[in-house]
């Protein structure tokens, strides 16, 4: 058993172990750092729940030094701490940083992988299904992180008191197992200060919480949260009755525009009919009519695997809906029902302009505040994963996903698809390109303008 001054001399030789070893006028510089507010992800994002694969450390050849180990009442000069795989494992060991990882991620609203409860002795179907879920780990996200640099100085008092300062520097990763690929990239910085308190430990804790910090900067980046919801693709062939992604064309009789020059308020009545509330075993969400027989889109999250989900139109009028075709990567779904009797929403297929007042129509919460509707302005297309998406401040709530995202004539631009946001920050909402879901599900809309016609043409109501 170490004594304490024993477990700090130990501490302090790993922290300043090096062949050679001149010293240092005054401690490192530490960098100025700005921060981002961690993004709380919403219930109806549907993330998959992701943990600390792998943490590489980043060595220079030769003695690197990072900072100063201070002691004593008055934090006085002792030694250089060189950065080497001793002091690595002493200032940001992986299972602290896991932890920290795993930690951070349930506090924002990300899932995390649930702890194993495997069955020693599985009798019965549902036991041994769930022993081969618990092993298989092809559905859990996986982050690896590289520490690019770290720069600390350190002062323990008492053998146990540490204060000090840190800066860390990192570089992320998320992959996808079952794709075997990495979709997301992003670096990270984090700078943390003791100010007058002290942590008490065996071990510096000043750096981990450096790291932490770089943590919630990564959290606050939206291109990673929108990662975080990329589908689960199985290996294998779909399951019998699933339907395909793609495959000989659908046409979808959907109509044009009548005449130009409409605003929102003159169109919203008749744009709500064709809004409907998508209820399946996994709740609620948003779909809307694309064509007059029946044709209608959601999000490929909204139905999960379901082969039929029911539709409520905004008067009350309950409909069944077979799930003609979808794409998980997309996160895209078509359905069908009977003819509804309503008119589809107009699409319009090229890029809107950044700054272009848009509105998004839905359900959110639930069937009781259908049709709501919200306005905003469109911040800008951002690609993710190798998808486009288009961003917006207007207004979504849980059950809005699958709703129709329209211009100011009452054109179908977009199709909501996750909801970002943090206390204290306008809303960072992210919608599907309406060209895009068209082309991954091979649609064809029979009744569009010839190549010479302009692309975007308002709607107006027939007088």
């Amino acid at each position: 058993m170490w004594s304490r001054a024993g477990l700090f001399l130990g501490i302090a030789l790993a922290l300043t172990l090096c062949p050679v070893a001149p010293a240092r006028a005054e401690p490192v510089m530490i960098p100025q750092v700005q921060n981002r507010a961690a993004l709380q992800l919403p219930p109806e994002a549907h993330a998959r729940p992701a943990f600390l694969a792998r943490a590489l450390r980043r060595f220079e050849q030769g003695r690197q030094v990072i900072g100063e180990l201070q002691g004593g009442a008055f934090c006085s000069r002792k030694d250089d701490i060189v950065w080497n795989t001793k002091s690595a494992d002493v200032l940001l060991p992986t299972q602290v940083l896991s932890a920290r990882l795993r930690r951070e991620l349930e506090q924002h609203g990300y899932p995390v992988p649930a702890a194993r409860t495997e069955i020693l002795f599985p009798e019965r179907a549902e036991d041994i299904a769930q022993n081969e879920a618990a092993r298989s780990s092809d559905a859990n996200l996986q982050v690896g992180v590289v520490v690019a640099q770290l720069l600390t100085n350190l002062c323990v008092k008492d053998g146990h008191l540490w204060s000090g300062d840190a800066y860390i520097r990192l570089e992320w990763q998320l992959f996808a197992p079952e794709q075997r690929k990495v979709v997301y990239r992003g670096s990270t910085e984090g700078v943390f200060h003791s100010g007058g308190t002290s942590f008490n430990g065996a071990l510096p804790q000043i750096p981990v919480e450096a790291f932490v910090v770089a943590l919630r900067n990564l959290l606050g980046d939206p291109a990673f949260a929108l990662a975080l919801q990329t589908p689960y693709q199985r290996s294998a062939a779909p399951p019998q009755g699933t339907p395909p992604a793609a495959g000989a064309p659908v046409e979808i009789d959907n109509r044009l525009p009548d005449q130009p020059a409409a605003e929102m308020s003159q169109v919203i009545g008749e744009l709500r009919t064709a809004v409907v509330t998508v209820l399946s075993e996994r709740g609620s969400g948003t779909g809307f009519y694309i064509g007059s027989s029946g044709w209608l889109l959601t999000n490929h999250h909204v139905i999960g695997d379901a082969g039929l989900v029911r539709v409520r139109l905004p008067g009350g009028r309950e409909l069944v809906a077979e799930v003609v075709r979808l794409d998980a990567a997309r996160d895209i779904a078509l359905l069908k029902t009977e003819p509804p009797g309503v008119r589809p929403l107009p699409l319009r297929m090229g890029q809107p302009g950044i700054g272009e007042d848009v509105y998004a129509l839905g359900s959110p919460l639930g069937d009781a505040f259908n049709t709501t509707l919200t306005r905003g302005i469109l911040s800008g297309v951002r690609s993710v994963r190798d998808l486009d998406f288009l961003q917006s401040d207007v207004a979504i709530l849980p059950g809005s996903s699958g709703g129709p995202l329209l211009d100011r004539s009452g054109q179908v631009i977009g199709i909501t698809v996750a909801g970002l946001g943090a206390k204290g920050l306008a809303g960072m909402n992210f919608f599907i390109p309406v060209g895009s879901a068209l082309q991954r599900l091979n649609l064809q809309l029979l009744e569009r303008p010839s190549p010479q016609a302009p692309q975007s043409t308002p709607w107006r109501r027939n007088p």
